[in-house]
């Protein structure tokens, strides 16, 4: 076997090594010890945020705020123009959340200007101490990582847009974001 061969073998085991690390720590580590839990927040200092662009999302942060897990909502990276309202129907009763309790951002076109504009978010909403982000499942660990740096003393929990993530219905669609996402990780934490 040539040198070649085996400097290629050599970094195509680290890289698939380091993938199945990454599979077992999206689907088990990271849902374990970060994930939101059952507990009961006090909700006066606990704001809701939501990173846009995915499945899900925003109606997850609608019913834990509807539900009582935080006092305000701040939605990231809204398109200009959205009508999150009629979009996502809310019934009578709880139509009033949309005047008191829910703000947008919609300049953020990457999770790092989402961070960007919950830090402009918290700064106005200075009694809020604790955030609960809502995101898809592979893309809550980049989120947490980008949040830890550039906002270290705000306390995070994580929670997906859906909590049973049914990849059997497409386990291509599903690798390719586990992939692409694995990449953005490693870029995130070698350059951030």
């Amino acid at each position: 076997m040539t040198k070649f061969k085996k400097v290629f073998y050599f970094f195509f085991l680290v890289f698939i090594t380091t993938l199945l690390w990454w599979v077992l720590f999206l689907f088990h580590t990271f849902p374990k010890n970060y994930y939101l839990g059952d507990s009961l927040n006090d909700s006066n200092s606990t704001g809701i945020v939501v990173f846009t662009g995915g499945k899900g999302r925003i109606e997850k942060g609608i019913e834990l705020l509807i539900n009582g897990k935080g006092e305000k909502l701040f939605i990231s990276g809204i398109f200009i123009g959205t009508d999150i309202e009629s979009k996502y129907e809310i019934d009578i009763k709880d139509s009033k959340i949309f005047e008191c309790c829910i703000s947008y951002g919609d300049n953020a076109r990457n999770t790092i200007e989402n961070v960007s504009e919950v830090s402009n978010w918290l700064e106005e909403n200075y009694q809020i101490k604790k955030i609960i982000l809502v995101s898809s499942y592979y893309h809550l660990p980049r989120s947490l990582i980008i949040f830890r740096k550039f906002l270290p003393d705000v306390e995070i929990e994580v929670t997906p847009a859906f909590e049973k993530r049914d990849i059997k219905s497409d386990y291509f669609f599903h690798f390719k974001l586990i992939l692409y996402e694995f990449f953005k990780v490693f870029y995130t934490i070698v350059f951030y």
